[in-house]
């Protein structure tokens, strides 16, 4: 891997676990009596709705915003229409299909921050 993507994945990693320690110390100090929900379990349920949520923000376009996917299906539509003289919907797609996206990392950030929520409560029980 590149220094560059090893840098990226490292931030990540470090945003994703500053998250759960300060969500652990928030369910500490809101939590300690214990009565309902104990600080580990709420840890728990905080980690599976991280990783629902990062799941449903990853789902999304792949990075494709609505009107680049109107215009491919409109260039498809033309192309199969009037033949090879039209823009194809490869060419419209190759100008923004991988951009990244803030719900990509977003999402990755959740995806990250509930598999280290889970397994501080799996390593704290």
């Amino acid at each position: 891997m590149k220094r560059k993507s090893i840098l990226r994945v490292a931030v990540h990693i470090f945003i994703s676990l500053l998250v759960v320690v300060l969500a652990h110390f928030i369910n500490v100090s809101l939590l300690s009596s214990g009565k309902i929900i104990s600080p580990n379990e709420a840890l728990f349920v905080e980690g599976v709705m991280f990783l629902l949520l990062g799941f449903l923000l990853l789902l999304g376009r792949g990075g494709l915003n609505l009107s680049s996917v109107k215009a491919a299906v409109l260039s498809a539509a033309a192309e199969a229409l009037y033949g090879a003289d039209t823009v194809g919907p490869a060419e419209t797609l190759r100008r923004d299909s991988w951009r990244s996206k803030g719900f990509t990392r977003a999402g990755l950030v959740l995806l990250l921050t509930g598999v280290f929520m889970i397994a501080a409560y799996f390593l704290i029980s």
